[in-house]
């Protein structure tokens, strides 16, 4: 009878910790519905149009917000093996770590399939203690908790203290022998020591010892002796590399990695190379055309760009020209020129006037530009087009916070009244 009681209580425990769940989501809604009362948008009543679906805006705000982070975000692992540009041969450790499967500029992954995603979910489920109960919980997940959901399971992988010596790498690759994060920390350790001949062996090994079935781990790998060629091996070797690499992986990742190899390392020429044969190959692939378009960017050749941009187009899918045209324009707020940024996305808008996604992607980024003039002008804009009011309040509560960030009083009133304004002409008409 005591262990039904038990079981009872927690049971009970249990039922109160979802309705705890239910009014925190209960206390969420009613925040953004107190905020939606300054306008009185909910009270218009307007319908919803059939323009883009609801998710758009706030998936494209997310996607900006993402660009706002570092063009080659890498997980904690890279941290240990971190790389940059033009070191020295006397710190060879650093040539392993750069250009991984974890995302680029657009957040396209390397190596791998849809499924690594999924991987990575059950990789966290495993690692987060106590685990999470539900669909809400699942997706609450947020990137730091997997990142440190990572740098706690790198340290489960390296024990208590870092591995000294070529015994300590090999019994922890007995436990965890499809790990490349192993493997190449154990690279690095035979680079620190100048043993190269010994770093290739251990890239052949994990080539050879993971699975076939763990793309993602074996791309890792592979994209290491890339690197370690690039700075320590001649043309010859590192064409066989990357022919194997193509051969042994998936291709498009590789061609994208090594042209980001060749940038790094300072050989422009070489990256165009490499990309000019990957737009071949994947002529339908938005994701190479947009990797060269960065890598242009970036280094300043912005003629070259703009007339990629059309071979682009005339390459991708009609479907896709928006989006394509939107992150180009994105890349010339970032790289290049605000000016030239507003110009590519008002021609957009100029065709699309009623695409939200774009609208908020340009609005994230003059607010990333710090314009406060053309700020201004952009919420002016954007508030004054006729969508729905679920739309609509979502640009207003964008702009009332802009006002507020700046403590602004009459920004403040001005925004309501006009937020006021829109209710009124929308329940009119």
């Amino acid at each position: 009878d005591e262990g039904e009681e038990d079981e009872g209580e927690e049971d009970e425990g249990e039922e109160d910790e979802s309705d705890e769940d239910d009014i925190d989501e209960d206390d969420e809604d009613d925040e953004v519905d107190d905020e939606a009362e300054d306008f009185g948008i909910e009270e218009a009543g307007v319908e919803d149009q059939d323009m883009v679906s609801d998710d758009d805006g706030h998936e494209m705000h997310a996607y900006a917000s993402s660009c706002k982070r570092s063009t080659q975000r890498q997980p904690p692992a890279a941290d240990v093996l971190s790389s940059a540009s033009g070191q020295s041969q006397a710190q060879p450790a650093a040539v392993i770590s750069a250009g991984f499967e974890w995302g680029d500029e657009f957040g396209s992954s390397g190596g791998g399939d849809g499924n690594d995603k999924l991987k990575l979910e059950e990789k966290v489920d495993a690692i987060l203690p106590g685990g999470r109960r539900g669909k809400q919980a699942k997706e609450g997940i947020s990137l730091r908790e997997k990142e440190a959901a990572i740098v706690q399971h790198e340290g489960h992988l390296l024990g208590d203290s870092a591995p000294q010596t070529a015994e300590d790498y090999e019994r922890l690759i007995v436990g965890e022998p499809n790990s490349s994060y192993l493997w190449i920390s154990f690279m690095t350790f035979q680079l620190s020591l100048t043993e190269i001949e010994r770093a290739r062996d251990v890239a052949e090994r994990a080539l050879r010892t993971i699975d076939l079935r763990e793309e993602g781990e074996r791309f890792n790998v592979w994209a290491s002796l890339l690197n370690l060629e690039k700075q320590f091996g001649d043309e010859a070797t590192l064409a066989a590399a990357f022919k194997r690499a193509v051969a042994g992986s998936p291709p498009q990742p590789v061609y994208l990695h090594m042209a980001a190899t060749h940038e790094r390392a300072g050989d422009p020429e070489a990256a165009d190379a490499v990309f000019l044969a990957a737009s071949k190959k994947f002529r339908r692939s938005k994701e190479v055309w947009l990797a060269w378009l960065g890598s242009l960017m970036r280094r300043g050749n912005y003629q070259k760009g703009k007339d990629l941009l059309q071979r682009t187009v005339d390459s991708l899918p009609a479907a896709e020209h928006v989006e394509v045209i939107s992150k180009f324009a994105q890349l010339e707020f970032r790289h290049g020129s605000a000016e030239r940024g507003r110009t590519v996305f008002d021609g957009v808008l100029g065709n699309y006037p009623k695409r939200v996604d774009v609208w908020s992607v340009y609005v994230d980024m003059e607010l990333r530009a710090a314009d406060q003039q053309a700020i201004r002008r952009i919420f002016e804009r954007v508030t004054t087009l006729r969508l729905s009011s679920k739309k609509m309040k979502y640009f207003f509560t964008r702009y009332l916070a802009y006002a507020r960030e700046q403590k602004d009083q009459e920004l403040v009133e001005h925004v309501k009244e006009r937020a006021r304004a829109w209710v009124e002409n929308a329940a009119a008409s």
